[in-house]
């Protein structure tokens, strides 16, 4: 990642005045800018399967799904980000432009966010204390890896092949929801 505005750091409010006037998104880390690249058909597809199936899940507990137009706040680095889903219960915080301390992320892979999703990312979000879970979902193929922290140091990695179960949430996610009518058949055709 380049930051578009190498010049001066932006101020938090000059960061969502300069959203809003370009109507375009962009990651924020301690004052630099970053511009936010589109996604594929594949890639929306399986956000909404999962943000879908969140709201269904969670509807009657204190919990809020929240898409990848809602930003987070990440104290600890000072940055804002679009995570592809998340979701907030009772810890979250919620401001007008922004939400802080989610327990859940979710993240749909690309070739050009994998590296960072995995590793810098990851270890932002880590920094999180409500945080319990994070998700990577590949869409290339169906895998998905499961993040689960045991303690402030140590995360715990699965790769489930039929439910996703979120134990702190009380709820389980079928693989094959994630993943509905996503096609594999035809990864580089062209419009």
């Amino acid at each position: 990642m380049s930051s578009v505005l190498k010049q001066n750091r932006l101020t938090h409010e000059e960061y969502f005045t300069l959203e809003q006037a370009e109507d375009q998104r962009y990651e924020f880390i301690a004052g630099e800018v970053f511009a936010m690249a589109g996604g594929t058909e594949r890639h929306a597809l399986i956000s909404m399967n999962i943000g879908a199936a969140l709201v269904i899940a969670l509807r009657g507990k204190p919990c809020r799904v929240y898409g990848a137009d809602m930003k987070l706040y990440v104290r600890d680095y000072d940055k804002f980000c679009y995570p592809d889903i998340q979701v907030l219960c009772e810890q979250g915080i919620r401001h007008q432009k922004y939400v802080e301390n989610p327990i859940l992320i979710v993240e749909v892979l690309s070739d050009s966010t994998e590296a960072y999703d995995r590793n810098k990312k990851f270890a932002h979000y880590r920094s999180i204390a409500t945080l319990k879970y994070y998700v990577l979902v590949d869409q290339a193929y169906k895998h998905v890896e499961l993040y689960e922290k045991e303690s402030k140091d140590r995360w715990i990695v699965t790769y489930p092949k039929d439910q996703l179960v979120f134990q702190d949430l009380d709820i389980v996610l079928d693989i094959e929801e994630i993943y509905r009518q996503v096609d594999f058949e035809n990864l580089d055709s062209n419009p």
